[in-house]
């Protein structure tokens, strides 16, 4: 069975699964519910991610392996308690200089350059396509060629996704969709009308909304259309002729409109450009790379030299709602940002995040690197209030555009002590960047 049948073949099995509602174990009721399940169900993403295979985990732990021997050799010590006792350390000196200082308010991050890069740009994946993490145009440009290399082997339901995921501009997509869906009503209820089965191609509905439409005419001659020439006029033109042999098969037709009509766009999934931290990296100042903003350089210059004049409103008797306004618009200038997490000994986990994701995604990619993911936490702002709108996002609740947020179990608040050895897995431990 090709790529694409396995990808309409999961994708319904998905929507089935949607519908269908929570899933419960034989053993227990519907009302109970383990602390993992409450978990997914607060912070799980709008995405499934495919589970590794026996083969990657293998790899996995070999790769692991190698790396705490080769780190080992580097610096004997190195061991979860080593790395525990350091970052206490630098913890407890961190504090120390807080107290120190007059000012002491909410963590902040810093934003100038810094020797340290906190994240060197905005990566990409897509499962469908394989491993690679690459930036943006490129693994867009993957998800093309490689649509197009399926043609051959199926062209109909390819054509149909290469309509969705290639062409940019939403209204003639959804106009085009409109249009071919028409062409094949028009044969599946009027097969013995000649008049449904020609299409010229210089006519002009045809060339506002089919002829620019990138996969339209591969998908036309999926369904069974043929280009010939025909006499029209005083000569002859270019037509697109449905063949006689195809209408023995419109149950085909039928089927081809529908994956049209309900077939979705190939997104890339946004890499979270997993990192560990000890406390003094974390204090480095933060690199943002251009990916994070929605503005050019040049524009961002531009703002820059309005800030005289926001300094000029700022001292002006301005109510509250226009103060709110004005930090919007700034806020607004990011499509992504930095989320750190800051876990109570000390080591911070990072990610990268569009502006506009849920706060419940942020918790789940906690969850998925935690050692012991069935315990449940609440995350507070760097200001100290706990942070419970996890149907809000990262935008609105101003996380933006790098931000540290801390961590701790729900069983801390109700007296209980946690032993951990770590917080995080091991593999996710092994990260730890050393500077």
């Amino acid at each position: 069975m090709s790529v694409i049948k396995e990808f309409f073949k999961k994708k319904k099995l998905e929507s089935k699964f949607k519908l269908a509602g929570p899933g419960h174990t034989m053993t227990s009721s519907s009302s109970s519910t383990s602390a993992t399940n409450k978990m997914v169900k607060t912070a799980g993403p709008s995405h499934s991610r495919l589970a590794p295979s026996e083969g990657s985990k293998r790899a996995g732990a070999a790769a692991l392996a190698r790396f705490e021997q080769n780190l080992k050799q580097q610096e004997p010590n190195w061991s979860l308690a080593a790395i525990r006792a350091q970052a206490r350390k630098e913890l407890e000196l961190e504090l120390e200089a807080q107290k120190r200082s007059k000012d002491g308010g909410p963590e902040e991050v810093s934003q100038e350059a810094a020797p340290l890069l906190a994240v060197s740009g905005v990566y990409y994946s897509c499962p469908l396509i394989g491993p690679e993490v690459l930036s943006k145009q490129a693994i867009e440009d993957k998800i093309k060629n490689f649509l197009y290399e399926q043609l051959s082997e199926e062209r109909g339901l390819t054509s149909c996704l290469i309509i969705h995921t290639c062409n940019q501009n939403k209204a003639q997509i959804s106009l085009g969709i409109e249009t071919l869906s028409k062409y094949l009503t028009n044969i599946i209820e009027n097969p013995t009308e000649e008049k449904y089965q020609k299409i010229r191609l210089s006519n002009k509905v045809f060339q506002e909304r089919i002829a620019g439409l990138e996969g339209a005419l591969e998908f036309l001659m999926a369904c069974g259309f043929e280009q010939q020439k025909l006499p029209h006029g005083n000569g002859e033109e270019d037509f697109l002729v449905f063949q006689k042999d195809k209408l023995e098969d419109l149950e085909t037709l039928r089927m081809l409109k529908d994956a049209l009509q309900t077939s979705e766009a190939i997104v890339p999934e946004l890499d979270r450009g997993l990192r560990v931290l000890m406390p003094s990296q974390a204090a480095a100042m933060v690199n943002l790379p251009d990916d994070f903003f929605s503005l050019s350089k040049d524009e961002i210059k531009r703002e820059q030299e309005l800030r005289e004049r926001q300094v000029e409103l700022n001292q002006q008797l301005r109510t509250r709602s226009m103060k709110e306004r004005d930090e919007v618009k700034e806020l607004r200038k990011y499509k992504f940002t930095l989320i750190r997490i800051r876990f109570p000994d000390g080591i911070l986990l990072q990610g990268t995040f569009s502006v506009m994701e849920w706060l419940r995604d942020v918790k789940y990619f906690i969850t998925e690197n935690l050692n012991d993911p069935s315990k449940e936490f609440e995350l507070l702002s760097p200001g100290g209030q706990k942070l419970t709108k996890d149907e809000e996002r990262l935008l609105d609740l101003h996380l933006v555009p790098a931000v540290i947020l801390h961590f701790r179990f729900t069983e801390q608040l109700e007296g209980k002590h946690i032993q951990e050895d770590s917080f995080l897995k091991p593999e996710v431990m092994a990260l730890l960047q050393y500077i």
